[in-house]
């Protein structure tokens, strides 16, 4: 494993965005996507109080090589659930104060797998829809999955407690067919459905084939993500490709030679009706940085909600249409 410059490692991303026709730059350049964005996306790139991720627990039935986190990480003390409410309460107050009447964007994602703990994600949406103002836009409602467990009554119950996406990690399961039809089911439940997986370079050739059919499933959105490294799986990816290039941002992260990007313009190319966007360091830099509270950039139009537009209203991958963005 080879670590590389910031300077390098950048230079190398700018080159692959310059060559993506129609690549779109938003959030102060943070953002390089093509397609509207998932509503749950915008809270990465712009403050949001009343937006929250609940971490629901740690087990998971996967063993990714690439998985950051401890295969032994201990389970989240009971105590939580009644610290996230209450934080998630004081948040509340401080947005509706800022002039936000209600929650925005809740998550059930984390080190875990979610459906393992649906009881958990019932009783927190239970206390966050009891939390929505009448009158007001609904929250956008989302979970991640590796999509082993995704099958039509596990879909059906999500839906019935108010969910509104499912992102499936489809690398998980090296892109299995029983979870690609689970990604069929979800697609034809949910208002918008979405593959958020790692720019894994072993999954490349996968991964490339496996786009036209993303868009024949109905995905509204791909997420591709970069590897990041850390002390737990960092001798697992040393072994598995020992040429690897690394580079230090606010984390460690794996250069994924171009595969997102590579991904970008197949979809423009063939017009596929999914958004891509490289949710590299750049993104997760942004995403959790105080700095976005003082300085950033407006992103209207960045994101659609398929709840307003309808699950038919996709179009081929393509730019935003241009607009004015000020400071926020």
């Amino acid at each position: 494993m080879r670590l590389i410059s910031i300077q390098e490692a950048l230079e190398r991303k700018f080159r692959r965005q310059a060559a993506v026709p129609g690549l779109r730059l938003d959030a102060a350049g943070r953002c390089a996507h093509v397609g509207r964005l998932s509503p749950g996306c915008r809270a990465c790139y712009e403050p949001d109080l009343a937006s929250f991720f609940i971490p629901v627990g740690s087990r998971c039935n996967g063993r990714c090589a690439y998985c950051p986190t401890s295969r032994r990480a201990p389970e989240p003390p009971p105590s939580l659930a009644s610290r996230i409410r209450a934080q998630f309460e004081r948040n509340l107050r401080a947005a509706r104060a800022a002039g936000r009447a209600g929650p925005s964007r809740i998550s059930f994602t984390g080190g875990g797998e979610p459906l393992l703990y649906l009881d958990r994600v019932a009783a927190y949406m239970a206390f966050f829809r009891g939390l929505e103002t009448p009158g007001a836009p609904r929250p956008w409602y989302w979970i991640s999955t590796n999509g082993r467990l995704a099958d039509a009554p596990a879909l059906d119950r999500l839906r019935a407690m108010g969910l509104d996406e499912v992102r499936f990690h489809l690398g998980a399961t090296a892109f299995s067919a029983r979870v690609c039809r689970h990604v069929e089911l979800a697609a034809a439940r949910f208002p918008a459905v979405s593959v958020e997986t790692p720019a894994w370079p072993p999954h490349r050739r996968a991964l490339l084939e496996l786009l036209p059919r993303l868009d024949a499933m109905g995905v509204r959105h791909l997420n591709l993500q970069e590897v990041e490294i850390t002390r737990h799986n960092r001798p697992r990816i040393a072994a598995r490709q020992p040429g690897a290039e690394v580079y230090l941002s606010h984390g460690v992260f794996l250069d994924d030679g171009g595969l997102a990007y590579e991904c970008m313009a197949e979809a423009v190319a063939r017009r596929f009706r999914f958004s891509v966007l490289d949710c590299s360091s750049l993104v997760k830099q942004y995403q959790r940085a105080p700095g976005k509270f003082v300085a950033h950039r407006r992103v209207d139009g960045l994101c659609d909600d398929p709840r307003v537009l309808g699950r038919a209203a996709r179009e081929p991958a393509a730019p935003v249409a241009a607009r004015a963005r000020g400071m926020g």
